[in-house]
């Protein structure tokens, strides 16, 4: 049997897809493929005859695995065997009632996504909106709405929307072992949240066996960066164990006067109390210092009311302007492992999150001629966050009327508190006399001497949910749960007060899967939203929460016993007060304002594919369209694209040539536009569909060493990010490279 047959394989290979080590999972591989048929795609099934009989149980090798099936390091796979995401239970992807994409490890290092934004501007039906360029503020939407809630090895963290802080994408990617991306609804886990998509960060976890990675890399516009990677035992016999990573970026910008350094560590200790409990106590540390960040982008209007032509490289932001953040977490968890089969999983965990901004942009249009008519703005501001979260879950099988089921059950909550000082827009002296000789060189204004307001905001919420995954039939799965959520919300700026408390709101959640055949399955799930905002209107007032429902219906294949996996959804979701924003509104602090759009529906369309074709060959493709409005028929979000396609692919060449794989990628999406201002009256600005495609090529110097060369914007494509905020605009990166030398032991 090769890697090229063809016909129904059972799903046998999901749960070897995420073993320790690549041999082990190519050992599981073969044989399965030698048995022709595999066994159950569940291992909670595999014990019972009435579970989808007419697949055979593999020997004890697969309850060995299992442990392990969501893992997805050193497996070289672009898919996995598990995910919890969704429901809280370890399920396949074909057996998961909502549309979810699992960033591996492997894809991760073959594209040289070095950061959570990098991730996930590769993801299915996610798309970025950055406001500033690398190192600033950067907001995240899928299905027309933002994402909000981003979670640590399934903790949720409580982020304020449209907030102006560096968000999660700065963070360094080096730490995970893969990214999961739930999109839809997700608040039986997470509780509150848009209908949009929630993001889930795994860390890695040491193994029993010593092993060390690292490696260095250089590109494009100065670009360096070391990352090494060290697993190791504390114990002869590996039941005390230790992991630490560290990688550090120097990186300066195709823009003018602009870089960035990012530090960034995460240890981790795991220790077998017994035979079936595990502690483990960990800490990360994250730092970025930006420096000549824009703040906004470059002018867009002349002042004669035309479009500017300025330079990809031209940067408005002066040579001091930084954002720099800082965060530090420290977590502990442990996991206990009953002989019923029933786990148990308890988490502690704070994060404390700085960032110290000092920014000066521009207002107002530039002379053609002259290059005179910019204003000078500056701002600065201090935020300073902490968060504290506890999280207990317990999950297993139990039977009834003589099938097994399988049930989840836990609480969390979480209190957050920031500190926000600002001092809002502040208008320097020094005129700008020619923005064509601009340098970035100007005086910092003496920020620390000005008043600042104070915005402190305090944030508890928490929850118990419930779900039960009950076999009604060998083919058929049915999943209710729900969720009971408490929210309350104190903020407090320059004496204005505003509480919000939510108790007792129940969210439903509901999902059922049909085994059409040993490939494919149908599958429909709903739930309903609750989301409380901090977005405020043009009078200042805190928007009301937003609510609604949301659906999805699809199909989902499982391919060559499990190392393929595919899906096709259709979905929908009806909300109340979106917040959008109020085009040419601005606080008196100088933030953007918004509006509540109601009667607002979004529904669309997603396909993905990821996994491997065949031992040498994985691809990754993902196609979504949305379309999204207002009850005036007002599109939503138009800033960001309705219809993305992201594929990869990479291919380990054969014979005396199987020591290179040679891989490629194209990211398409179609037009996004906003309305802005010029010298004649509001008009539209945007950027027209684009694709950027990028190349990669690795050779294996030994069986521990390799050289890797990656090129992104392989075309030198010219497009525009951003468009429109403050009559401003950002471009993309040019075309650019990146060698990298990295080793294993």
């Amino acid at each position: 049997m090769t890697d090229t047959c063809t016909g129904p394989l059972i799903a046998a290979l999901g749960i070897a897809l995420a073993s320790p080590s690549t041999l082990y999972a190519q050992q599981f591989v073969d044989t399965a493929e030698r048995e022709m048929t595999g066994g159950s795609r569940e291992s909670s099934d595999a014990s019972d005859s009435d579970e989808r009989p007419a697949r055979s149980t593999l020997p004890a090798i697969k309850i060995k695995a299992a442990a392990d099936r969501t893992i997805t390091e050193d497996t070289g796979s672009y898919t996995t065997g598990a995910t919890r995401a969704a429901t809280g239970l370890p399920l396949a992807l074909r057996d998961t009632p909502q549309s979810v994409t699992v960033i591996t490890r492997q894809r991760m290092d073959d594209q040289q996504m070095n950061s959570v934004t990098e991730v996930l501007e590769n993801t299915t039906g996610v798309s970025s909106y950055a406001q500033d360029g690398q190192g600033g503020r950067v907001t995240f939407y899928s299905r027309g709405f933002e994402i909000t809630n981003f979670e640590y090895d399934g903790i949720p963290t409580t982020n304020l929307p449209n907030t102006f802080v560096p968000g999660e994408g700065v963070q360094d990617g080096a730490f995970y072992d893969r990214v999961e991306v739930v999109r839809g609804a997700a608040g039986l886990l997470s509780g509150t949240g848009n209908p949009s998509a929630t993001v889930n960060l795994v860390r890695k976890r040491p193994g029993k066996a010593f092993s060390v990675s690292g490696l260095v890399g250089g590109g494009s516009w100065d670009d360096y960066r070391a990352v090494l990677d060290v697993s190791t035992p504390l114990s002869k016999d590996g039941r005390i164990r230790a992991r630490v990573v560290g990688a550090y970026e120097d990186s300066h910008s195709f823009l003018d006067h602009a870089t960035l350094k990012r530090k960034s560590f995460y240890g981790v200790i795991d220790a077998d109390l017994t035979s079936h409990t595990t502690l483990s106590l960990g800490y990360e540390f994250q730092n970025a210092n930006p420096k000549g960040l824009p703040w906004g982008g470059q002018p867009l209007f002349f002042s004669d009311g035309s479009l500017t032509h300025w330079s990809r490289s031209t940067n408005a932001a002066a040579s001091w302007n930084t954002w720099k953040s800082t965060a530090k977490t420290v977590f502990a968890d442990f996991d206990t492992h009953f002989d019923n089969g029933w786990t148990l999983h308890g988490e502690l965990t704070q994060k404390r999150a700085d960032s110290d901004a000092r920014l000066l942009s521009t207002l107002g249009y530039v002379d053609s001629s002259t290059g005179a008519g910019l204003i000078p703005v500056a701002t600065h501001g201090i935020v300073q966050s902490k968060q504290t979260s506890v999280d207990l879950m317990a999950s297993g099988p139990f039977r009834l009327l003589g099938r097994r089921h399988e049930l989840v059950f836990g609480g969390m909550a979480s209190r957050r508190t920031s500190d926000d000082r600002e001092t809002g827009f502040v208008f320097p002296s020094d005129p700008i006399a020619n923005f064509y000789n601009w340098s970035g060189n100007y005086p910092e204004p003496a920020f620390d001497s000005l008043p600042h307001t104070l915005t402190q905001t305090r944030i508890n919420q928490g929850g118990v949910y419930g779900a039960g995954r009950l076999s009604l039939a060998d083919p058929l799965k049915l999943i209710l749960g729900g969720r009971v959520s408490y929210y309350d919300v104190d903020q407090n700026t320059a004496g204005s007060a505003f509480h919000d408390r939510k108790s007792a709101r129940f969210v439903p959640y509901a999902g059922i899967v049909y085994d059409l055949n040993d490939i494919y399955s149908a599958y429909a799930s709903y739930t309903e939203i609750f989301n409380p905002q901090t977005s405020r209107d043009r009078g200042g007032n805190i928007l009301a929460p937003t609510t609604g429902k949301n659906t999805e219906i699809g199909i989902k294949g499982e391919y060559l016993n499990g190392r393929l996996n595919g899906s096709l959804a259709l979905f929908e979701a009806k909300l109340d007060h979106v917040a959008q924003i109020d085009t040419g509104h601005l606080l008196a602090d100088g933030t953007q304002s918004y509006y509540a759009a109601n009667g607002t529906t979004s529904k669309g369309v997603e396909f993905e594919l990821q996994g491997k074709l065949t031992n040498r060959w994985n691809v990754f493709a993902g196609v979504s369209h949305f379309t999204a409005s207002d009850n005036t028929g007002s599109r939503l979000s138009s800033q960001i694209p309705r219809t993305t396609a992201r594929v990869s692919t990479t291919y380990r060449l054969a014979g005396e040539l199987t020591a290179m794989t040679v891989g490629g990628s194209v990211n398409w999406q179609s037009r996004f536009y906003q309305m802005a201002t010029s010298s004649n009256g509001v008009v539209v600005v945007g950027q027209n569909p684009y694709a950027i495609a990028s190349l990669m090529a690795r050779y294996d110097v030994s069986k521990n060493a390799a050289v890797q060369v990656n090129v992104n914007n392989l075309f030198d494509k010219s497009y525009y990010t951003m468009t429109g905020f403050y009559n401003q605009a950002l471009f993309g990166e040019p075309r650019n490279f990146m060698v990298t030398l990295s080793y294993k032991l």
